[in-house]
């Protein structure tokens, strides 16, 4: 076992053997010395490795990392972790993950059950591959297994190495003792030599606030950007848009044809996915999943802002598209910056912003504000920026536009996340305060119209973009008195939570109710509560007998945990579980499920 030698010198934080090259491995396993021989062995082979000590903490790095190969130690004390598998296996996100199985020599039943059932729905080259091996074993036999799974070498990158300046900056940004703003103002000096800002974005965001703005305008904006300008020529010259009109080649005629808001949707996603191609990124932080996540943020916050009547909800959907841009610069210039703030991220089970702040003593909502305000962005898109992990913040603005555009990014984000579409740092999912819905005009939540204008604007603009979306069922709620897997229980205050979202997108009957109800005979389920902050929990409403025919049934709280401390310690029963809803991640939520249900719930007719 190594003694902390090996392991601290050829370590960053949070990936073990980061100097090599070789692909990312995920070794999950409750029992420290097999991590740790493990890791060692495969360090030394030129692997990179990424531990996890739980199956919630391999759920989360999985899911986050996209290691190519996820090695799991299933022993007789943890069978169920067998679900973690076929999670990732069922996933959009990780199907193309690999997975190796090391069980006994006799495994549990429900591994067996599992891995058959998981071999036989691996049909295509979009599946990672599974094996199995059983205690003991050589490590010769050990790696052979691993180099059949996974390729050995990893595709060149054309991103360009840090230079010492941006490594000085990067050491900087951890630095308590130097003052944000100095930080914030290296890294815009920074970009300032590395990127050229897409001037089209800027000169549109001038047509758009200006009381003058017009077709003319924009068509002349579009004209000094041959890239953007030839697509949208091609786009207004497909089959959707063009009909019978005939093929045009004039852009005054292509932004009359597509219109004044798709045009300029099309034009600002173009020019700042340009800005940051897949090349750069670190593990972790893909491209694709970040733009998609943003622009669908950007379609709910334009969609809420026009069913305000708000002018201009066009803004909305700009901030919404930059509301993650801090993210940005922090992966494009500096490498070491990334993998700590996600290893702090993944560790603590905290939202990304939260550990930028504990590190940094910034955010990247702080750092977008800061870049876009130089380059002249409307106050009411950087605001927005900002405020969007701020909602006490953006409950006290007094401009009434300016509050409607804020809020509804927020909501967004958190929709976004819910929906599982695009990805980015986190899955956290904080609720939304009723003043916010109140606002917004959304009742209790929103409703299955907006889910599906955003799915069908989502559609034509990644067909655009060359962004790939999955197809995506969102349920309609069930009445209540039928059979439900999920119950959740709202407090007086409380008449939201977009984990309603989550829940139902992956597949969950969910019943929404104020009211705690009783055992279901023969039913198994869950009933997830959420009390007014430091009220007492009813944690004994089922009573202690259990009858033969009562369905079981886990109890899932969501508290400020600090609250609850003590009591945490104290509770002995399985079935009762105590969530932090300040740091409520929806993948620890599904993975509690699938080990309570012992399967993994998917939507019907949808693609994970």
């Amino acid at each position: 076992m190594d003694k902390g030698g090996y392991l601290k010198k050829k370590i960053i934080p949070g990936v073990f053997g980061g100097g090599n090259s070789g692909p990312l491995l995920l070794i999950f396993s409750p029992r420290e010395r097999v991590r740790d021989i493990l890791t060692v062995g495969l360090i030394q082979c030129n692997y990179q490795v990424i531990q996890a000590n739980s199956s919630s903490q391999a759920t989360i790095k999985a899911s986050q990392m996209l290691p190519k190969l996820v090695i799991a130690d299933l022993s007789c004390d943890n069978p169920k972790d067998i679900l973690i598998a076929e999670r990732l296996q069922k996933s959009q996100r990780t199907r193309h993950i690999s997975t190796l199985l090391i069980t006994t020599k006799v495994p549990n039943p429900l591994v067996q059950k599992v891995t058959a059932e998981m071999l036989d729905q691996i049909r295509d080259a979009d599946h990672g591959k599974l094996s199995t091996m059983g205690y003991p074993f050589a490590f010769s036999e050990f790696l052979a297994k691993i180099e059949s799974l996974v390729l050995k070498t990893e595709p060149a990158s054309d991103k360009n190495p840090p230079n010492d300046q941006n490594r000085i900056i990067a050491e900087h940004l951890f630095d308590p003792s130097i003052p944000v703003d100095r930080k914030m103002q290296n890294i815009g000096k920074s970009l300032h030599k590395n990127w050229g800002f897409p001037f089209t974005v800027v000169k549109a965001m001038d047509i758009i606030e200006s009381d003058v703005g017009c077709t003319l305008e924009l068509s002349k904006c579009i004209s000094t950007d041959p890239a953007v300008s030839s697509t949208i020529l091609k786009i207004a010259n497909t089959v959707q848009y063009a009909r019978r009109h005939g093929r045009i080649t004039d852009i005054k005629e292509a932004v009359v044809r597509l219109g004044f808001r798709e045009t300029r949707s099309i034009m600002a996603c173009m020019s700042l996915i340009d800005l940051s191609p897949e090349v750069y990124r670190n593990r972790g932080f893909g491209r694709r999943e970040f733009w998609l996540h943003s622009l669908t943020v950007g379609l709910i916050a334009e969609k809420i802002c026009i069913d305000c009547y708000m002018q201009r909800p066009e803004l909305a959907f700009i901030a919404g598209l930059l509301h993650d841009f801090g993210k940005i610069p922090l992966d494009n210039d500096f490498d070491s910056v990334f993998p700590r703030l996600l290893d702090r991220t993944m560790g603590d089970v905290c939202a990304f912003y939260e550990a930028e702040d504990v590190l940094m003593g910034f955010t990247h909502a702080d750092l977008g504000y800061y870049l876009t305000s130089n380059w002249n962005f409307p106050p009411s898109v950087t605001m927005a920026i900002m405020n969007h992990h701020d909602p006490e913040r953006i409950l006290k603005i007094t401009s009434a536009n300016d509050k409607i555009i804020q809020e509804a990014v927020y909501v967004g984000n958190l929709l976004a996340k819910a929906l599982g579409l695009g990805h980015s740092c986190d899955e956290i999912l904080e609720e939304i305060p009723a003043e916010m819905l109140k606002d917004l005009q959304m009742g209790s939540g929103p409703d299955d119209k907006l889910f599906s204008h955003i799915i069908k604007q989502l559609r034509i603009l990644c067909s655009y973009l060359n962004l790939q979306l999955r197809e995506l069922k969102n349920e309609e709620q069930k009445p209540d008195g039928n059979e439900s897997d999920v119950v959740v229980v709202y407090n007086d205050r409380a008449i939201y939570h977009p984990m309603i979202v989550a829940l139902r997108n992956n597949g969950f009957n969910v019943v929404v109710t104020n009211q705690i109800p009783g055992d279901t005979p023969g039913h198994k389920r869950v009933v997830i509560s959420i009390p007014e902050p430091g009220a007492p929990l009813d944690i004994n409403i089922y009573g202690d007998e259990r009858e033969v025919n009562r369905g079981e049934t886990l109890k899932i709280f969501l508290v400020n945990m600090e609250h609850y401390r003590e009591l945490r310690h104290g509770i002995t029963d399985a079935n009762l579980i105590l969530m932090d809803r300040r740091t409520f991640d929806v993948r620890l939520l599904l993975h509690t499920l699938d080990i309570f249900f012992e399967r993994i719930t998917l939507p019907t007719n949808a693609i994970q």
